[in-house]
C-alpha cells in the first residue's frame, strides 16, 4: 500500500489542538460537571420548619375528629357525616404520605395522633362548625394549590374541589 500525501502544497503540518484532542476534553468537562451537580444535589439540606402540607393534613384530620364525635353524639348524623369523614381520612392519608415521602424528618411530627375535639353542643352546631372548616379548608388548599411544586398541586386542588363539594351537601 503506497501513502498518498493529501496536504496541499505547500503546506506545513497542522497546527492548532487536534480534533480528538478538542472532543476528549469537552467528553470529560461535561462529565465532571455532572458530578458536581449530583454531589451538590446530596449534599443539600433538607427545609427547616414544617412542611406545607402539614396545615391541610392537620385541618383534614380535625375534620374527621369532629365528623366522628358528632355521629358518636348524633347517630342520625351518620348518613351524612360518615362519607364525609371518609374523605377527610382519604386527604389526611394522601398529604401524610406525600409530606413523609418528600420530607422524612417531618413523619414523627406528621404521625403523631391528632387531638380529641370536644362533644359537640347540638347536632347543628357540628354541621355548622363542619362546614366552617371545610370552607376554611377549600379556601387554603386552592391558595397553596398556587404557590406549590406542580407535583403537589393536584393533591392540593382535588382536596380543595372536594371540600368544596362537601360544604354544598352540607348545605
Amino acid at each position: 500500500m503506497v501513502a498518498v500525501d493529501t496536504a496541499a502544497p505547500g503546506a506545513g503540518p497542522p497546527t492548532g489542538t487536534p480534533r480528538r484532542t478538542v472532543l476528549r476534553t469537552t467528553a470529560a468537562l461535561a462529565a465532571l460537571g455532572g458530578l458536581a451537580g449530583l454531589a451538590a444535589g446530596g449534599c443539600a439540606r433538607p427545609p427547616e420548619g414544617p412542611d406545607e402540607l402539614e396545615a391541610p393534613l392537620a385541618a383534614a384530620r380535625s375534620d374527621v375528629a369532629v365528623a366522628t364525635a358528632a355521629v358518636a353524639a348524633s347517630p342520625d348524623l351518620a348518613t351524612r357525616l360518615t362519607p364525609l369523614a371518609d374523605a377527610r381520612r382519604a386527604h389526611a392519608d394522601a398529604l401524610a404520605a406525600e409530606v413523609r415521602r418528600a420530607r422524612p424528618d417531618r413523619a414523627p411530627a406528621v404521625d403523631a395522633p391528632a387531638t380529641a375535639p370536644e362533644r359537640p353542643a347540638s347536632a347543628a352546631a357540628a354541621v355548622t362548625a363542619l362546614k366552617t372548616s371545610l370552607g376554611a379548608a377549600r379556601d387554603a388548599a386552592g391558595a397553596l394549590a398556587l404557590t406549590t411544586e406542580p407535583h403537589r398541586c393536584g393533591l392540593l386542588t382535588s382536596v380543595a374541589a372536594s371540600c368544596a363539594g362537601q360544604v354544598t351537601v352540607l348545605g
